[in-house]
This record gives C-alpha cells, structure tokens and sequence, in this order.
C-alpha cells in the first residue's frame, strides 16, 4: 500500500512538473517565432493550454498530499483553537462530497467526449485526452483527502497546522 501511495506521488509530481515545463518551453518558442522570426505555430497555444490543464488537475492531488492548497484559517484559530477539529473535518467533509461529484461528471463528461469523437481544433486530437484530467485529478484529490480526514479524525495531524 505505501509502494503504491508513493509511487502515486511521483507520477504526480513528475507529470506536473513535466506539464510545467513543456507549457514553458512551447510558450518561449512560440514568442520566438512570433516576434523575432515574425512566423507563429498554429498549434503551440492549443497545446500549452492542455499542459496547464493537466499539470493543475494532477498538481492539485499533489498539493492535498503535502498539505499545500491556500485556505483561510481564521475560523480555526477563534477560540485558541478549540473549534479547529470540528471546522476541518467538515472542510475535508466538503471537499471529499465536491471532488467525488466533479469525478462522477468528469467521467460522466470523458465519455461522452469518446462517444462524439470530438477532436481539439488545431491538433486533432481525441478531446478526451484532455478532459481526462478532470476526473483523474479530482478523484485523486479526493483519495488524499480522504486520507488527510482518517489522519485528523485519528490524531495523526494537527488541524491547526501540522504534524501532530
């Protein structure tokens, strides 16, 4: 089980990152071409949009995992603290409700897509690969965060920040 969290975790982190740096380079080229060379590709847009598409669905499971997404934390800290459990569970109660249905409808909406045949416009591809990212992301978000409850609910971190 911790071979497979942990290989989850690189895959994610590699395909971010990876996501990240191609947008980065298609993006530079694309202004090379287009300012210096006075000569734009039709399709570098297209495509580092889809990057960025996949590097923040698959980002935002790995940024769960590492405790990472911005929140506002005051409503934690009223009272020295005392409502901070109660607050953060039903903060991951939430999250975990809204990632299961955008999971549900991202598949819901993946196969659509493979059943229209939809393709991107100046690439051509399947639309699916794209939208894939979607529930794939999202259902990752929500196994994390599911794991970041069971680690509140059991002690294990500390819900005004934290390792327990």
């Amino acid at each position: 089980m911790i071979k497979a969290k942990s290989l989850i975790t690189r895959i994610e982190e590699v395909v971010s990152s990876f996501c990240l740096s191609a947008m980065i380079v298609i993006i530079s080229v694309q202004v090379f071409r287009r300012y210096v060379l006075q000569s734009s590709l039709d399709w570098s847009e297209e495509l580092a949009r889809y990057f960025f598409i996949w590097a923040v669905y698959i980002g935002c499971s790995f940024a769960t995992k590492e405790d990472r997404h911005l929140e506002v934390t005051i409503l934690r800290h009223v009272n020295k603290g005392k409502w901070a459990k109660p607050i953060t569970t039903i903060a991951y109660s939430l999250t975990i409700i809204f990632c299961g249905l955008v999971t549900v409808w991202g598949t819901q909406m993946v196969f659509f897509l493979i059943n229209t045949g939809q393709k991107t416009q100046a690439l051509e591809i399947s639309m699916f690969w794209i939208y894939i990212a979607i529930p794939l992301g999202m259902g990752l978000m929500c196994l994390r965060t599911c794991e970041r409850l069971w680690l509140l609910l059991s002690g294990k971190i500390d819900p005004l920040g934290g390792l327990g």
